[in-house]
């Protein structure tokens, strides 16, 4: 440095000893410190792996959301860990445009997100997620081998965390034992059962902290391009939403939760307390029936129909019979008896998660209906020339409203002469508005789809597409009526979230009615849900259609087009 340079030039003696001094000064602390302490070697600790956090460090846990799954009260309010609800399925990929032919293609089983080497294997990807989020719903089938390899691979593993040894979601447990594989998941959390070969279903919830993808491996040499048919619903949290990761050690913990759990969705229970309301009368044509709720802020915690004929056809009976209800003077359910219970036109048994019915005049509602003030029940009969009894009960408790409580919605249409396209014939395919619910807030909570069909074929090859608020893309985008409602299209089944009370014939000629409920895989909107369906069946022809829609949502969410 230039001061270092002048200090040298104007006296090279003095610098010179200067630095002799310093060096010399230096090495002496140096020795003294080395000679009067002595070193140790101390061995420095094992790596040990940091303990798992405790589980209520998460927002979302097993347990956390199988409460929710069962939790009447929960339903009726709008979601306070911020969440979008979306599907990924194998829809034929082609369909990316609205507005043009390939909009309605429809081969559906071949439609992965993209395929991949993982480990020396040749795997198909299904899903793919980043951030936390919670698989709600998994339904799979094929018409080929079962043979394949199912992978999840959990917060962006490079190796799988979970293997399921099979194209069948009913093996998700069956490397935990035959307990898990027959009796905790069995017929609740997943669907349908035992004899189930053509399709099954999970209602497990899978839960991920930082991303989720599952792949599949086919086993079998013989089969070339196998069609696997899949449906993924799954919730994407927000990315400050904390999210315990599914794990074999996660599932030991709650095996007492997932079983409870499970023979509560077989056994649905409400609460016992509160104040019972009832009323009863014989209903000429053209008379109602009002049940008066007791005022102040409440809520319905369970209902009760009852309908005698008296010689009345009961199919007649049970449509004639409308049900209305009225929360702080609004109307927000509107339906026939028979579609309110789940079955549809002829109004079969049910089964379900929220509701059941004998199939004979006896409905019971689980639905929890809040309201602040006052409410009633009206069944009004319909008819120009039958007289029926009925009776309608409530048990009603005390509710505590909150910014997030929503009302209870219910409301039914019926759509004649429907024009069905042969399922190839895709470029004059259509999207038939199975409902648009617009207002304000609300969580979508379940259906019921009922098509008398004219054709001698199976009339539901059509895909769902529901949009929420402002999308560009449906957020769902489905492979077929069946898969929706978690079935093969076959037979007459009911299950807590999904089901056909009434299938008419082998050849599907007449009504097919199928119902789907949801609860960890409600959808969400801030504005507006439009769900269309694909006109799309296995001969082209008309059906006539009647359909019911339930949601949660602020008093003045409304159903376009419907009663």
């Amino acid at each position: 440095p230039p001061n270092h340079e002048n200090a040298m030039n104007k006296n090279p003696i003095m610098f010179y000893k200067r630095t002799v001094l310093v060096g010399a000064l230096l090495f002496t602390t140096l020795l003294g410190y080395s000679c009067t302490n002595e070193f140790t070697w101390t061995e420095p600790p094992k790596w040990e792996p940091k303990p798992k956090p405790d589980p209520s460090s998460y927002d979302v846990t097993m347990e956390t959301l199988l409460d929710e799954m069962i939790s009447f009260d929960e339903a009726t309010r709008f979601p306070e860990l911020s969440y979008v609800c979306r599907e990924e399925s194998s829809r034929d990929r082609r369909s990316v445009t609205p507005g043009t032919p390939e909009w309605f293609a429809n081969d559906d089983g071949w439609g992965y997100v993209r395929d991949e080497v993982n480990g020396g294997r040749a795997e198909r990807v299904l899903f793919d997620e980043d951030g936390p989020g919670v698989i709600t719903r998994i339904w799979l089938t094929s018409f080929q081998s079962p043979t394949a390899v199912i992978r999840f691979y959990f917060d962006g593993s490079e190796t799988p965390n979970w293997e399921i040894s099979s194209f069948d979601v009913q093996e998700i447990c069956a490397s935990l034992g035959d307990e898990w594989k027959n009796s905790l998941l069995r017929k609740g959390l997943m669907q349908p059962g035992d004899k189930w070969v053509r399709g099954s279903s999970l209602y497990l919830p899978i839960p991920y902290g930082n991303g989720c993808k599952i792949t599949l491996e086919e086993q079998d040499n013989s089969l070339v391009n196998p069609s696997r048919y899949y449906q993924i619903n799954f919730r994407r949290y927000d990315p400050s939403v904390s999210v315990e990761t599914f794990s074999e050690e996660v599932l030991e913990r709650t095996r007492d939760r997932i079983a409870e759990t499970n023979r509560t969705l077989l056994n649905p229970r409400v609460r016992m307390s509160g104040r019972l309301v009832s009323a009863n009368r014989v209903l000429a044509p053209g008379e109602s029936l009002v049940l008066s709720l007791p005022e102040g802020t409440k809520a319905v915690t369970e209902a009760k129909f009852s309908v005698t004929c008296d010689g009345t056809p009961y199919a007649d009976a049970m449509n004639d019979l409308l049900l209305t209800a009225s929360f702080d003077g609004t109307q927000t359910v509107s339906a026939p008896l028979g579609d309110f219970s789940g079955a549809g036109p002829g109004a079969e048994a049910v089964k379900s998660w929220f509701l059941t019915a004998d199939g004979k005049g006896g409905v019971e509602s689980r639905w929890t209906m809040p309201y602040r003030r006052e409410g009633e029940f009206v069944l009004r009969n319909r008819s120009a020339e039958h007289t029926v009894k009925a009776e309608v009960s409530a048990r009603v408790n005390t509710y505590e409203w909150d910014d997030r409580s929503l009302y209870f919605h219910a409301a039914r249409k019926e759509s004649r002469d429907v024009r069905i396209i042969l399922w190839n014939d895709y470029a004059n395919g259509y999207d038939w508005n199975f409902a648009t619910i617009e207002g304000g807030r609300g969580v979508l909570r379940g259906d019921v789809f009922s098509i008398d069909n004219r054709t001698n074929n199976w009339p539901g090859e059509g895909d769902e597409k529901i949009w929420v608020d402002d999308e560009d893309f449906p957020s769902h985008f489905g492979t077929g009526v069946e898969d929706y409602y978690s079935f093969c299209g076959y037979f007459r089944y009911l299950s807590p979230f999904g089901g056909e009370p009434r299938l008419d014939s082998g050849d599907f000629n007449g009504f097919n009615n199928h119902y789907r409920q949801r609860s960890l895989d409600g959808i969400p909107f801030n504005r507006k849900l439009k769900f269309d369906l694909e006109m799309e069946g296995h001969e082209a022809g008309r059906a006539d259609i009647v359909n019911t829609v339930f949601w949660y949502g602020d008093l003045q969410t409304r159903a376009e087009g419907f009663e």
